[in-house]
């Protein structure tokens, strides 16, 4: 089934599930990477709470073999178990002052957000961009992602730059760095194999893991003060940082013997193959030099 014949059933179908009493709304979403979802957008009457249920998921377990009304009894579940009665005031993000101990970043690729990017202010970082959203935490809503829009700034009088000041101190306090070795990564998979290969494929994975303590969005980590720093005199001298994803980076020392072409290679194929495309971060390759103290594009 096609996707704007399934979305507009849904639509009607959780309608008539809810009753007159909530209204329901489809609305396309643009993601990271320009990715476009399609999502169902559900509120009572008197809530000011109207969350976004996602249709592309529910449409590829229909198509698998779930009957219609199941797709609906689960969308209509979420609903009822992630939103009712919950109520957000919004009215504080008028204020800068009350908003800006909070004010974070994110990393995103310049290129494959440009629509999205003329609509919000940013940083240019190399090919990416740093772009800014209010860490939202509170009223039974975790991790919560405001993002933050030109005409934002515009009322508050303030300019990108000074988004970036109060993010450079905001994102490392309320999401930390977290460097750890590849071994660490794949600990689980570790744990399994016998003393001996453990200690050799930990010597053959001289990588680390740059991330934040959530796991999500930690790719920004190398914005953070003093961090590629910190890892150059770690790893004693330059390297390699690897955009596995918008969640992190992975650090491989310039003297372990990769070439940057077999490593570009690997960026291309991990991107093409194993990576969503809403997950991406960059095709490039880039490398810390500890003398200069920056960061290049290869």
């Amino acid at each position: 089934m096609e996707m704007t014949v399934f979305r507009t059933k849904v639509q009607r179908a959780v309608s008539e599930a809810l009753g007159e009493e909530y209204s329901v709304e489809l609305r396309e979403v643009q993601k990271n990477n320009g990715v476009i979802l399609q999502g169902l957008m559900i509120r009572r009457a008197q809530e000011n709470m109207m969350p976004t249920i996602y249709l592309n998921s529910f449409l590829k377990a229909y198509e698998e073999g779930a009957t219609f009304a199941d797709i609906i009894r689960k969308i209509v579940t979420v609903y009822r178990e992630d939103a009712v009665g919950k109520q957000i005031d919004i009215s504080f993000f008028t204020d800068f002052e009350k908003v800006k101990d909070r004010i974070c970043f994110r990393l995103i690729n310049r290129d494959k957000n440009r629509s999205f990017l003329e609509k919000v202010p940013y940083i240019p970082v190399l090919d990416l961009a740093a772009c800014f959203y209010y860490a939202y935490d509170g009223n039974g809503v975790q991790n919560g992602m405001i993002p933050i829009y030109n005409n934002h700034m515009s009322a508050w009088n303030v300019t990108d730059r000074e988004l970036f000041a109060c993010a450079v101190k905001n994102t490392p306090r309320l999401f930390p760095c977290d460097i750890m070795p590849m071994e660490s990564a794949l600990e689980e998979l570790l744990e399994e194999l016998q003393a001996d290969v453990r200690q050799h494929l930990a010597r053959e994975i001289p990588m680390l893991i740059l991330t934040n303590a959530g796991k999500t969005y930690g790719a920004c980590c190398i914005l953070y003060p003093k961090v590629l720093e910190q890892l150059a005199k770690r790893v004693d001298g330059d390297y390699y940082l690897i955009p596995s994803s918008v969640h992190e980076f992975i650090l491989l020392p310039v003297d372990q013997g990769r070439s940057a072409e077999e490593l570009k290679e690997m960026i291309a194929e991990v991107n093409s193959t194993e990576l969503t495309q809403e997950e991406i971060l960059s095709d490039q390759l880039y490398l810390y030099s500890r003398q200069e103290r920056c960061v290049k594009i290869l």
